[in-house]
């Protein structure tokens, strides 16, 4: 499917706003790191920001050269 050069704009927005709201939600290290279970909790938890991170950067990259910004 073809998108406009105004849709790939606005997805880029939401995309970029997307990796600010998840960069800014990655949990902190646990103060407590002798807690096995908050640990894994803990890396648990930012594998998958993380995970969700790089797709959307991808995306963020594939848009920008869809519309010639480098």
């Amino acid at each position: 499917m073809n998108q406009s050069e105004e849709e790939l704009r606005e997805r880029l927005g939401q995309v970029e706003e997307s990796l600010a709201r998840l960069r800014a939600d990655l949990p902190a290290p646990p103060a407590d790191a002798g807690d096995f279970v908050d640990s894994g909790q803990y890396l648990a938890q930012r594998e998958e920001l993380e995970g969700q991170i790089e797709l959307l950067e991808n995306e963020r990259e594939r848009l920008r050269d869809s519309l010639g910004l480098r």
